[in-house]
C-alpha cells in the first residue's frame, strides 16, 4: 500500500537520525566499562569522562546545533588528562561527524572536523615517540574520512526516499485529475449539450430536466466514489476497490446509448471475445472509448454517421473511433487534457495511440499487445 511505504520512508529516516547516534554511543560506552572492568589499574574518573563524552555525543542527535559544540567541549578536557589514563571516548568523534553528514550540515562538519581531528590525534600521542605521528594522523584521517563519507551516503538515500515519496504523491494527483476528468467531465458535457438542446429548442421537456438531473446526481456519486476511494487506504471494500473497473461489452453499450440519445447515428463491430479480459488494457481501453465518445459529442457532426471497432485477437486488443467533425478540423494541440490523458492511459498499458484527422473525419486509435494485459492480469 502507498500510504504504508511513505509511513515507512518517513519512519525509516526519524530511526536513522535520532536512534542510530544514541546507539553507537551507548557501544562506545559499553566498550569503555568492560574496558576499565578488566583493567588492572582501573581509573574511575576516566571512566566517567568516557561516559560524558558518549552522552554528548548522543546529545548530537536531539540538539543538532547545539550538541556539536557541547561535544567539542567536552572532548578539549582530553586534552589535559594524565597520558596513563586509558579511555576510549576518543572513538566517539565518528559520531558526530556522520550524524552532521546525515542532517547535510556540511559547513558546520567543515569548521569541527579539523578541530576534532586535531584534539584526538594530540590525546593519541600523549606519551608517545614522536616517530608515530604519522600512524595516528592516518588511522584517524581515515577514520573521519569514513565517517564524512558514511554519512554522506545516509543523507542520499534519505533523499532518494524523500523524492520518491513526493513523485509518488504527484503521480497520484494526476490520477486523481484523470479520474476527475474521465468520470466526471463525460457527464458534465452531457448536462451541458442537454441544457443548450433545450435552450435552443426553447422546450421544458420533462425528460430533458430528468435527464439533467439524474446525470447531476451521478456526479455527485462519483465524486464520493472517488473520495471514499482516497479515504480506503486498502481497505477491504469491494465496491470502493472495483467502481472504477468498467468492463469493455457494458462501456460500450453505454458510449452508443449516449451518443444515439445525443442525436448521432452509431454503428458499432466487435470482433472476439471481451467478456474474459482482465487487467488494465481492458479498463485503459474502455477509459479511451469513453473520452473518445466525449470528443464526438464535444466536436462532431451529427448529421453524419461514426463508427466503432472493437477487435480482440490472441495477438491484439485494438479500438478504432471515426467520427466526422462539425466545422473547421481540429489542431492536435498538445495541451489538450482528453488527449493527453488517453496517450498517458495507452502507454501505463503496454500500448500506443493516435489521434489524427483524416479529410473530414477525426480518427483515434488504440492498439495494445496481448502480452501486456495477460502478464498484468497474472500478477493481479
Amino acid at each position: 500500500m502507498r500510504w504504508v511505504d511513505e509511513l515507512r520512508g518517513r519512519f525509516h529516516g526519524t530511526i536513522t537520525e535520532r536512534v542510530l547516534e544514541p546507539v553507537l554511543a551507548l557501544v562506545v560506552a559499553g566498550l569503555s566499562i568492560i574496558g576499565q572492568v578488566g583493567y588492572l589499574h582501573r581509573n574511575d574518573l576516566a571512566l566517567w569522562l568516557d561516559l560524558v563524552l558518549c552522552a554528548s555525543a548522543a546529545l548530537c542527535a536531539f540538539r543538532p546545533k547545539e550538541g556539536p559544540w557541547v561535544y567539542l567541549a567536552v572532548l578539549v578536557a582530553y586534552l589535559f588528562v594524565p597520558p596513563t589514563w586509558v579511555t576510549m571516548g576518543e572513538l566517539t568523534i565518528l559520531i558526530p561527524l556522520l550524524g552532521m553528514g546525515m542532517r547535510r550540515q556540511k559547513k558546520l562538519r567543515l569548521i569541527l572536523s579539523p578541530l576534532l581531528l586535531g584534539i584526538v590525534v594530540v590525546r593519541s600521542l600523549n606519551g608517545q615517540p614522536s616517530g608515530s605521528v604519522w600512524t595516528y594522523l592516518g588511522f584517524w584521517g581515515f577514520a573521519v574520512g569514513g565517517a564524512w563519507l558514511l554519512g554522506d551516503a545516509f543523507a542520499r538515500y534519505r533523499d532518494s526516499q524523500r523524492q520518491a515519496v513526493e513523485n509518488a504523491l504527484v503521480g497520484q494527483r494526476t490520477e486523481i485529475a484523470r479520474d476527475l476528468h474521465d468520470v466526471v467531465a463525460h457527464d458534465l458535457t452531457n448536462v451541458a449539450l442537454r441544457a443548450r438542446q433545450a435552450i435552443v429548442l426553447g422546450t421544458t421537456d420533462p425528460d430533458d430536466l430528468r435527464y439533467i438531473a439524474q446525470t447531476a446526481s451521478k456526479c455527485i456519486d462519483d465524486m464520493r466514489h472517488l473520495m471514499r476511494l482516497l479515504r480506503a487506504n486498502g481497505s477491504g471494500d469491494q465496491d470502493v476497490r472495483n467502481w472504477r473497473e468498467p468492463d469493455i461489452p457494458s462501456t460500450l453499450a453505454e458510449q452508443v446509448k449516449r451518443l444515439r440519445s445525443a442525436g448521432f447515428r452509431v454503428s458499432a463491430h466487435v470482433e472476439g471475445e471481451l467478456e474474459d479480459l482482465s487487467g488494465t488494457v481492458p479498463h485503459a481501453l474502455s477509459w479511451i472509448l469513453i473520452e473518445a465518445c466525449n470528443n464526438i459529442l464535444r466536436h462532431g457532426d451529427a448529421t453524419q454517421p461514426c463508427t466503432i471497432f472493437i477487435t480482440s485477437s490472441p495477438t491484439t486488443l485494438d479500438l478504432a473511433v471515426i467520427n466526422s467533425v462539425s466545422g473547421p478540423h481540429l489542431s492536435l494541440r498538445p495541451g489538450r487534457l482528453g488527449i493527453i490523458g488517453m496517450q498517458e492511459r495507452a502507454i501505463a498499458a503496454g500500448g500506443n495511440l493516435t489521434v489524427s484527422p483524416h479529410e473530414d473525419k477525426w480518427i483515434v486509435k488504440a492498439n495494445f499487445p496481448v502480452r501486456s494485459f495477460n502478464m498484468v492480469g497474472d500478477r493481479q
